[in-house]
């Protein structure tokens, strides 16, 4: 995260996540918790103006959350990602022709896939906030923890699937 953005003009509709950019975001990166990354808007605005944001930070999952299909050969815990937050402004939500959500969720799972290809992790795991998002982390082939339901999952190797499908359009 680079200083100089005004991220307190970012909204996207819910106060817990604007506040968290504008408190909680450059703390997390100061203290070594999280990565936050910025989605930019760049036409006109000095300094760019942020329309999305996306924060990484490791984790370990109880290998007893995941299906058993998933847990072949791993260690307990399963080292992984948490994909901590995710947020689009208002501006660029239900865009269906640019698809600005799938377009933050895949430059989070690349910058994610990037990190394990360097230090390992075999899962991806997110808490949606609420039940609306279930359905957006599905379609994305996120799936259900055990006994979690707002938390989803997805295997590393499945990001990298899904980011070749991306690719090919």
């Amino acid at each position: 995260m680079a200083p100089g953005y005004d991220l307190g003009a970012f909204d996207c509709g819910q106060d817990t996540y604007n506040g968290w950019l504008t408190n909680g975001a450059e703390a997390a990166v100061k203290a070594g918790t999280a990565g936050v990354y910025l989605l930019l808007e760049e036409a006109t605005a000095h300094p760019p103006r942020v329309v999305g944001y996306y924060a990484i930070c490791p984790t370990g999952v109880v290998r007893d959350e995941l299906p058993n299909s998933a847990t072949k050969s791993m260690p307990n815990p399963v080292p992984g990602f948490l994909l901590a937050k995710m947020a689009l402004d208002r501006s660029l939500q239900g865009n269906k022709e640019a698809k600005w959500g799938t377009q933050l969720l895949v430059a989070a799972l690349r910058r994610i896939v990037e990190a394990a290809n360097v230090s390992g992790g075999r899962v991806i795991v997110v808490d949606a906030d609420d039940e609306g998002l279930l359905s957006f982390y599905s379609s994305h082939s996120f799936l259900p923890a055990e006994g979690h339901p707002l938390r989803l999952y997805m295997k590393v190797a499945t990001a990298r699937t899904l980011i070749a499908r991306y690719d090919a359009g």
